[in-house]
């Protein structure tokens, strides 16, 4: 072999190393980026998601003109059908992607207004649904089975009524909520007047109350109406959802006073809880 070929071989195999060190550092680099990618495109990626929710979370309703109602029917996106709507937006431990729901709706004005009914998430729950329309610089209210959002749009055209609700969060509270809850605590004043074994049943002028009943009561004595979703109402089961525990079941407000566990303290202090943080939210 000559001399200048065998000087080619021995630099070859002496660069074979270095090379394969140079294709490791690069393999190491390609990593390194793909990580750092990762750290910022996953965040955004969780981000678009939750944009992507907030976006989908609108209410629509089409009613055609009957007579002297609007009938027709409403989509429910999941999240709100699911409850998963608070008044801070939607709760993160309630992920929901299944389609809309399908609900019969129907409205007739009363002096500028709407009322009517709506179907809820479950067949017992109160189907009374209420439309605010926007007044005096007020914003529309639309109050719902489902929650009280905020009116888009509701235009009236021929023999039709659309309404196009934002149903990514439950609106704020207003004073009358803080009274609400006021006055549901002083319904349940002591021991004797507290009924242990609600049914969701509300007889006029009872003897006894439980937590379900002392709120209706209080928001029909407020409110002028029984508003199943009263933000009142609301905050009250979102602190459930958080003391709650095993206590709970399908209906909140009433597994929580019927669990033998739980206390008037502590229906008390739920109460002052939601009192307190009504306060922080109001409009």
């Amino acid at each position: 072999m000559r001399r200048r070929e065998f000087r080619g071989v021995l630099g070859g195999a002496a660069a074979l190393p270095v090379a394969a060190g140079t294709q490791q550092t690069e393999r190491l680099r390609r990593v390194a980026v793909a990580f750092a990618i990762g750290a910022t495109f996953i965040p955004s990626l969780f981000a678009c998601s939750a944009m992507a929710q907030s976006e989908t979370n609108i209410l629509t309703c089409m009613l055609i003109h009957e007579e002297s109602e609007f009938r027709g029917t409403c989509e429910i996106p999941c999240s709100v059908n699911a409850l998963a709507i608070d008044i801070d937006g939607p709760n993160p431990t309630k992920a929901c992607a299944s389609p809309p729901r399908i609900v019969h709706a129907m409205l007739r004005e009363t002096s500028g207004n709407w009322l009517g009914t709506m179907q809820g998430k479950f067949p017992e729950d109160p189907t009374r649904f209420e439309v605010v329309t926007p007044s005096a610089g007020k914003p529309g209210i639309a109050k719902t089975p489902f929650g009280w959002f905020s009116l888009q749009n509701a235009p009236k055209e021929n023999e039709a009524l659309s309404l196009t609700i934002a149903a990514n969060n439950q609106l704020p509270p207003t004073q009358d909520d803080i009274r609400i809850i006021q006055r549901a605590e002083a319904l349940l004043s002591d021991e004797k007047v507290w009924n242990k074994e609600d049914n969701r049943a509300c007889p006029p002028n009872p003897q006894k109350w439980s937590l379900f009943c002392a709120l209706q009561q209080a928001t029909e004595e407020i409110s002028g109406g029984i508003h199943y979703r009263q933000p009142a109402l609301q905050m009250a089961r979102e602190v459930l959802n958080e003391v709650g525990g095993n206590r709970l079941g399908k209906h909140r407000l009433m597994d929580y006073n019927n669990h033998p566990d739980t206390t008037l303290a502590e229906i008390h202090s739920l109460l002052r809880t939601a009192k307190a943080r009504l306060e922080k939210r109001l409009r």
